[in-house]
């Protein structure tokens, strides 16, 4: 029978015995790394998630306001299948990429909604001239096709009746069809407090029509 107090012998059990032990500190401290690695993973991906999921509803109400201001229908914004992709990383990836995506779009129809339908690229100013410029031309149409067709255009006298319409009828109404197409397309959507340039309006329209109309009847009558 061997006593147990025996001294262990010297041959290398001892090494043996510290060696494995070193080894399976080593394994624990690994196991132990990989499992606060997760811990971090998973924190990381909650993190995330909730990120993503505070963002998609603060953009589902900017999209709702949006269509409110832009006076289009509500968006229906129904439930999303789910993603194929097994990689919870890349998902959520694709799913920033996509909320990006949908901001930058929501941005753009934003800038467009600031700016109005009519002649956008150019200065509020020069849009209203050109539109009192239009409606003053049309004016000056007509009223030189009401002089052409005159009777009294016919015997060489000046069609006398013409001349409240030509001096001030037909500006008026120029006047005022460009102030409406200016209000309504030529705001923008968004804030459509913009200026009607009515001094410039008033000095195409009241002003520049008889102006025009004086000259065609010299230059006819000459």
């Amino acid at each position: 029978m061997t006593d147990p107090f025996t001294p262990m012998p010297r041959d290398g059990g001892w090494a043996a015995y510290t060696d494995h032990a070193r080894r399976l500190a080593a394994l624990l401290h690994d196991e132990q790394a990989r499992a606060d690695r997760r811990a971090a993973d998973a924190r990381g991906g909650q993190a995330a998630v909730d990120q993503t999921t505070h963002r998609l509803a603060a953009q589902r109400q900017h999209l709702h306001h949006l269509a409110a201001t832009l006076r289009l229908p509500e968006p229906h914004l129904g439930v999303v299948p789910p993603s194929p992709v097994a990689d919870a990383g890349e998902a959520l990836r694709r799913a920033g990429a996509a909320a990006a995506a949908a901001d930058a779009a929501a941005e753009h129809a934003h800038r467009r909604a600031a700016q109005p339908p009519l002649l956008p690229g150019f200065t509020p100013l020069a849009r209203n001239a050109l539109v009192y410029a239009a409606a003053a031309a049309l004016g000056t149409f007509a009223s030189m096709l009401m002089f052409a067709v005159s009777p009294d255009a016919d015997l060489g006298r000046v069609p006398w009746q013409l001349v409240p319409w030509s001096m001030c009828g037909l500006p008026a109404l120029a006047f005022f069809a460009g102030y409406l197409t200016i209000s309504l397309v030529g705001q923008p959507r968004i804030d459509g407090s913009g200026t009607r340039s009515m001094r410039a309006g008033g000095a195409i329209c009241l002003v520049g029509m008889p102006i025009l109309w004086l000259i065609f009847i010299a230059a006819t009558r000459g």
